[in-house]
């Protein structure tokens, strides 16, 4: 799962929403974008998890993080991918840019980060160490957060709903667009 922040504050907001993780402890790392104007916050699973779990897991630090800020509120938070709760027929899903691209890299762009924002000396070996999620941690922390009512909702759409070839074509409401 990757939580994409942007804007001018996201440093700030990306700091707020690990200290979230670490509170509810959900490991969570940190990847400077490819421009180095923003950033992704990582977390990895040691087992595939439903996507709808994973976006509750993700619901729930941001919950969490909005409540220690919830006066400045966390303007650079963009989205999460995935960005959906189930594959549409005939779509391809959430693209997001994966770190270690060849040049933004040698910038110190699309890297693992520290907590003081510098690059891990050694990528590799960083990304060995990073501590992943099972499936029943996740079920846990996400009930837990259910259970105490302080879980931002998360919209979701059922297959059932996706009559068509065309999913993309889709409005909140169900209604079609017109294709010119």
């Amino acid at each position: 799962m990757a939580a994409d922040f942007d804007k001018e504050c996201w440093q700030d907001d990306i700091n707020t929403f690990l200290h979230s993780c670490r509170e509810i402890g959900v490991p969570a790392v940190l990847e400077r974008s490819r421009s180095g104007q923003c950033g992704h916050i990582w977390i990895f699973f040691s087992e595939a998890i439903p996507a709808i779990l994973v976006r509750k897991l993700g619901s729930s630090v941001l919950t969490n993080a909005l409540s220690k800020r919830h006066k400045i509120g966390l303007d650079s938070y963009d989205r999460f991918f995935p960005s959906q709760d189930t594959m549409p027929k005939g779509g391809f899903g959430n693209l997001i840019a994966l770190p270690f691209q060849k040049v933004p890299s040698e910038n110190g762009n699309s890297v693992f980060l520290d907590a003081d924002l510098n690059p891990y000396p050694d990528q590799w070996k960083f990304l060995k160490s990073i501590e992943k999620m099972s499936m029943a941690e996740v079920r846990r922390t996400v009930k837990d957060a259910e259970m105490s009512d302080s879980i931002i909702g998360v919209r979701t759409v059922k297959c059932d709903d996706l009559v068509t070839d065309d999913p993309w074509t889709l409005m909140p409401s169900k209604n079609y667009q017109s294709q010119n």
